[in-house]
Order: C-alpha cells, then structure tokens, then sequence
C-alpha cells in the first residue's frame, strides 16, 4: 500500500501536455494508446480511500502504464535488448568515474598521524563516549524581565550551594525542577556527544562520575548537573578506525579546497529566476520546450554555460522523489546544492579532459552489459519475456498491450510490487516517443464523475521518511 500511495504522492511529477493523437486519448508509448474507458477502468481498481477523480492521479497511473508499455515494446523488439540506446546514462557514469580519477590524479594529501596526534585528539573528541546524568532545570516564565530572570538565577545559585553542600540532588530535582524528569529525581538517562544542546553536552561530559557542574545556562533556563555514569571509548579497540577517519577529514578538505579553486577561477554566474526555472523543470522535465526556450543559459562560467536542456535531461534520470524535493527546496539550496554542483561536474571533467583523463572502453562495455543486464532483470520480473497472443485472433501488439494491462491492473489492485525501473526508463523515453495528453486526462476525471467513480478528494499526508533523497546531484 505504501508504493502505490508514494505513486501518489509522486502523481505531479509525471508528465503533460496539450496535444495528442487526437479526442479519446490518455497517453501513447512507442505507438500504443490508452485510451479513456482504459484508463477510467484501471482508475475504479483504486482503493476506495484514494481520490481518482483527481488529474494527478490519473497521471499518475498513465505515467505507469508508459513505463511498462516502453519496457515491454524494446522487449519484444529485441529480448536480448541490444538495441537500446545506453548513451545518455553511459554519459552520466563516465562523467562521475572520471572526476573521481581526477581527483585522486590531482589530489596530494599527507595523510601522516604520530601515534600522538590520534590520542590527543581521540581525548578530545572520545568517541562514543557516553554519560549518564541528572539535572535541575530551572525555567524563568515566558516574558520574563531581567528582575525575574535574576531571581530565578539566584534560585539555582542556592541549590547549587545545597547540592555541593550534601544534601540529596534528587531530592532536590523533584522539589525544583521544572521539567518532565523531576518526578525522576531529574535522571536523563545516558545519552552521547552531541545529543544535548552545546553548553550543556560540553559541561556534562568535562565531569566525572559523581561531580555536580556549575550552573549551565541554556536556551531552556539554568541548569545544575550531575554525573551518575561515564562511558568512555577504549583507543586500543577504535584507535586504528578513528585514524583512518582522521585521514578521510584530511583528504576531504584538501579536495574542497581544489573544488573552490575550480570554481573561483570559472568565474561562476547564475542568471535571474534560475531558482524558478529549476523548478518548473522538475515539475515537467518532459515538456515540450522552443529550441529558444531549451537553449537558454541558467548558469554561466568561463568556457561554458549551463543550458535549460542540460538540466532537463539532468532532471529527467533522477526518479520522482528527488524531483519533489526540488521543487521544495528554497532558492539558495537549488543554486548550491544543483546548479553549482553541476557546473562544478562539468568544469571537473573539463579539467579531466584537458589532462587526459578518460575511461578505458572495456570499461565503458562493461557499463553498458551492466545497464543492459538491469533491463533483462526488470523484464523478467515483469514476465515480459515473449509474450503471446492468448487466441489466435490476437495481434501481438494486442498482446503486448493486454499484458501491460493486467501488469498496472495488479499493481493498483496491489497483488504486484512496483518495479522500479530508475533512470533505465530515461532511455525509453528518450528512444521511443511517448506523452500523456491533458485532455484525455480530463476527459478520465469526467467520466468517473458521471459515472459515479470518483472518490472525494482526500489529502494523503507527507511521503514517508525512508523514501526522502537530498536534493543533490550524484558524485
């Protein structure tokens, strides 16, 4: 239930446009159609608690019926797939195996440690160290004046004074705290670096077992703290690991410095609303664009440009997850986190190129075979391996397209799992025409009003977390 939902969730991201084949029509792929009583009856197979009479949603159902048409069609074509066209993902693996060559051609680090060195800092750090403290919270009233605020520090200043003097910290926890834990004496149990707010953490974990701190003042109020239990790391058993990390931080900053460098000598400019158009382009990475339109420049840099078309096609790999999060994410984080990043490929690999830097071509066949065998698997878990007429007044293209019917009929009915065919149906796309037609989707959304089929709309919630991708292009 959860893939067919986040299929959903996920429905603007597939895509649309305003002509077609002609009346009747939802979607065509590689010369197949789905036409309104098709995709009206696949829409009826939804749970009754998912809206169908939404466009998105039946987008979202044609974009699947694309999908697995395009699969089933270069299948029957061809089942060993040798004619479908790798470049466009060839490029973007050897485009990433080609920095990662460069940067360690480039790269020099002395990654040196004295034995020294990693202990001292291994004690400064102790990781996975861990403590086990109490505390007294004391909370000045929201508004406080500074009159009230001093009075409830001069409260904790007094029980410090009775803590340190011998009286029971729990006691005194339970009496004074102001927070959930002062029915438990105010224990908080043992918790790690980092956990706790800084001020906090850094004078927990500078006490030994036993010892109460001063008071810690915190964004929450004033705090007294004890320490009940301590952790602490053993370097003979996580030395070797912590210095290998330490040596793995040391190239890190050696290549974000030779990146910078890169960048600051191209000279790097992002045109106006390029936030904006990052964003209309993972809305619809598919749409129809003017020569005028794709060619324009969202970034500019010495040598070279970053063209709408490039990211279009950047866009059009990634899967629906990342696209939604792109279209969430604020101005600053698409110009850092994408336009940025992709420039900073292309001028690494411009870079690469200039010294010579390039894959070997077994291993460009090697990716292609690889490619090729994520195909074949996704076709035999479909059951797309010669597919035959079930009578003998079926075409094969009549079967082929019964089969992808049934094949989307299970998924909605959720008796089949989605196949998730990734940045391989870009491919098809790419090779096979293939688009989803407003009007047909319209026309969809009208039949299951009339005929009664359309559930109310009902918000679905946000996507699950363990779906969540950063916004960021791979490499």
């Amino acid at each position: 239930m959860k893939e067919l939902r986040w299929i959903v969730v996920m429905a603007a991201a597939v895509t649309a446009c305003d002509r077609g084949p002609g009346e009747g029509v939802v979607a065509t792929a590689a010369g197949h159609e789905l036409d309104v009583g098709e995709a009206a009856a696949l829409m009826e197979l939804l749970p009754p608690d998912i809206p169908t009479g939404q466009p998105e949603i039946v987008m979202a159902v044609a974009d699947l019926w694309i999908d697995y048409t395009l699969l089933a069609t270069a299948s029957a074509e061809d089942s060993t797939l040798a004619g479908v066209d790798f470049g466009p993902l060839i490029g973007q693996q050897r485009e990433l195996e080609v920095i990662s060559a460069l940067r360690d051609s480039v790269i020099r680090v002395d990654t040196a440690l004295s034995e020294e060195q990693v202990r001292r800092r291994f004690a400064l750090e102790s990781p996975g160290a861990r403590v086990r403290a109490r505390h007294i919270l004391l909370q000045p009233p929201q508004g406080a004046t500074q009159a009230q605020r001093d009075s409830v520090r001069s409260l904790a200043d007094d029980l410090l004074e009775r803590a340190g003097a011998g009286e029971d910290f729990e006691a005194l926890a339970r009496e004074y705290s102001t927070d959930v834990t002062a029915q438990q004496g105010g224990d908080l149990g043992f918790f790690s670096r980092g956990e706790m707010l800084p001020a906090f953490d850094s004078a927990a974990f500078a006490l030994e077992p036993g010892q109460i701190s001063d008071v810690v003042t915190t964004l929450y109020g004033y705090h007294i703290i004890r320490v009940d239990a301590k952790e602490m790391p053993n370097f003979d058993s996580l030395g070797a690991e912590f210095r290998r990390n330490m040596q793995v931080e040391m190239f890190v900053r050696a290549e974000s410095l030779y990146v910078t460098g890169v960048e600051r000598d191209a000279g790097l400019e992002i045109a106006e609303g390029a936030a904006d158009a990052v964003r209309e382009i993972a809305q619809n990475p598919a749409a129809r664009l003017s020569r005028r339109a794709s060619g324009r420049a969202l970034v500019t840099f010495e040598g070279g440009e970053l063209t709408v078309e490039e990211l279009r096609t950047f866009m059009q790999i990634r899967d629906p997850t990342y696209r939604q999060q792109v279209r969430q994410a604020s101005a600053q984080q698409i110009q850092d986190n994408i336009l940025k990043a992709l420039v900073r490929r292309e001028l690494l690999v411009n870079r690469a190129t200039a010294l010579g830097i390039t894959p070997t071509q077994s291993r460009i066949d090697s990716l292609v075979q690889s490619f090729r065998d994520e195909f074949r698997g996704a076709v035999r878990q479909l059951g797309l391996v010669g597919v035959e007429p079930a009578r003998d007044d079926e075409t094969p293209e009549e079967a082929l397209k019964r089969t992808v019917h049934e094949l989307v009929s299970q998924v909605i009915r959720q008796e089949r799992d989605v196949v998730p065919l990734g940045a391989a149906i870009f491919t098809l796309r790419q090779q096979y025409p293939a688009e989803i037609i407003e009007a047909g989707v319209q026309s969809v959304v009208q039949q299951l009003v009339q005929t009664g089929g359309a559930a109310q709309p009902d918000p679905l919630g946000a996507p699950p977390d363990d779906t969540a991708t950063s916004a960021e292009p791979d490499g």
